[in-house]
C-alpha cells in the first residue's frame, strides 16, 4: 500500500482500462499476447508467473515511463520478491546506485556520480524512488558507454586490453554470430549509414551485458524475478537482450512488453503490445555506439 501511495505522488495516477486509443501523451493501452486489452490489475496477475519482465521503451516518452512506474508499483505489491534492472545505468556505477538506495548519498550527487541519463528526473526518478522506498535491489545492468564506444571503433578485441576489473563491466561472452538480431541490426541505418561489424559488436555488448546481469542476479537469488527497463529495439521480435538471456537460461519465463505508436506494425505473439500516442520527444533506440560524455575516458 505504501508503494502505491508513493506512486500516486510521483505520477498523475489512474490507468487505462478501456480499449480506446491513447488520448494524450501520458495515456497507454496494454494488450496481452492474445490481443486482449488489460488494466494494470489484470496485467499484473497475468505477469505474476514471469521470471523476467522486459518493458521496452521509446526513450523520453512520458506515457511509457508512466506505465513502467505504475507496473512496478503493482508488481511490488505482489508477494514474490522483485528486483529492478535498468539499461539506464552501467555496471561501473553500481556502487553509486547502491549508496543512493541506502541513503548514503544525496540525489544531486547520485545523478552526477552515476552519470544518469539527461532525462533522469522526469523519466526514471519514479522507478528508482519506488525501488528505494520498497527496499529492493536495482541492477545497473548495462555496459559502460565509453567501453561500448571503443568496441564500436576498434572491435571486440578492445576488451582484451582492459584490466580485469574493467573487463568485468562487460559480459564475459559476446554473441557475435550471424543470428536474427544481427541481421535486423545490420539492415537498419543509423545516421544514414549502414552499420559495421564493429558497431554490431558494440550493440550486442549492451544486450549480452544486460542479459548476463539479470542471469547472474537470478542465479544468486533463487525465487526472485526481475523487471527490466530497456529500449524497445533490444527486445524487438524477441531478439536482442531477450534472446541473449534465453540462451543463457532456456527455462526462464520471459514476458516482453513492446510499445507501438499509431501506424506502426504491431508486435507478434508472444510479445505484449503497449499502445501509446506518438511523441516528438522520443528518439531512436538501438544506436550502435554512444558519443563520449563529459568525464568519460576515450579509447
Amino acid at each position: 500500500m505504501r508503494v502505491l501511495m508513493l506512486l500516486a505522488l510521483l505520477l498523475l495516477g489512474g490507468c487505462q482500462a478501456e480499449a480506446s486509443p491513447p488520448a494524450t501523451l501520458f495515456d497507454y493501452q496494454l494488450h496481452n499476447p492474445a490481443g486482449a486489452p488489460l488494466d494494470l490489475s489484470q496485467a499484473a496477475k497475468q505477469l505474476a508467473s514471469a521470471d523476467v519482465i522486459m518493458v521496452g521503451e521509446l526513450h523520453g516518452h512520458q506515457g511509457i515511463h508512466r506505465f513502467q512506474a505504475e507496473l512496478l508499483a503493482r508488481l511490488l505489491a505482489q508477494p514474490r520478491p522483485l528486483a529492478l534492472a535498468m539499461e539506464q545505468f552501467s555496471r561501473d556505477r553500481q556502487p553509486v546506485l547502491d549508496a543512493y538506495l541506502e541513503g548514503k548519498l544525496g540525489e544531486d550527487a547520485f545523478i552526477e556520480q552515476a552519470r544518469a541519463w539527461p532525462g533522469y528526473r522526469s523519466d526514471y526518478r519514479p522507478l528508482v524512488e519506488l525501488a528505494r522506498h520498497a527496499g529492493i535491489d536495482v541492477l545497473a545492468a548495462n555496459a559502460p558507454r565509453h567501453i561500448v564506444r571503443c568496441i564500436g571503433r576498434e572491435g571486440p578485441s578492445y576488451l582484451d586490453r582492459l584490466p580485469a576489473s574493467h573487463r568485468a563491466w562487460v559480459a564475459e561472452r559476446l554473441t557475435l554470430t550471424d543470428d536474427g538480431y544481427k541481421a535486423r541490426f545490420m539492415a537498419s541505418r543509423h545516421h544514414g549509414q549502414p552499420p559495421t561489424e564493429f558497431q554490431f559488436a558494440a550493440q550486442t555488448s549492451w544486450d549480452d551485458t544486460m542479459a548476463e546481469s539479470i542471469f547472474n542476479y537470478l542465479q544468486a537469488h533463487p525465487g526472485y524475478r526481475v523487471m527490466l527497463t530497456v529500449g524497445r529495439f533490444h527486445i524487438g521480435d524477441g531478439l536482442g537482450t531477450a534472446q541473449r538471456l534465453q540462451q543463457r537460461a532456456p527455462r526462464l519465463r520471459l514476458a516482453l512488453l513492446y510499445p507501438v505508436t499509431p501506424g506502426e506494425a504491431e508486435p507478434a505473439p508472444p510479445l505484449w503490445r503497449l499502445r501509446v500516442a506518438e511523441s516528438p520527444a522520443t528518439r531512436p533506440t538501438g544506436e550502435p555506439a554512444p558519443a563520449i560524455a563529459a568525464g568519460e575516458p576515450d579509447c
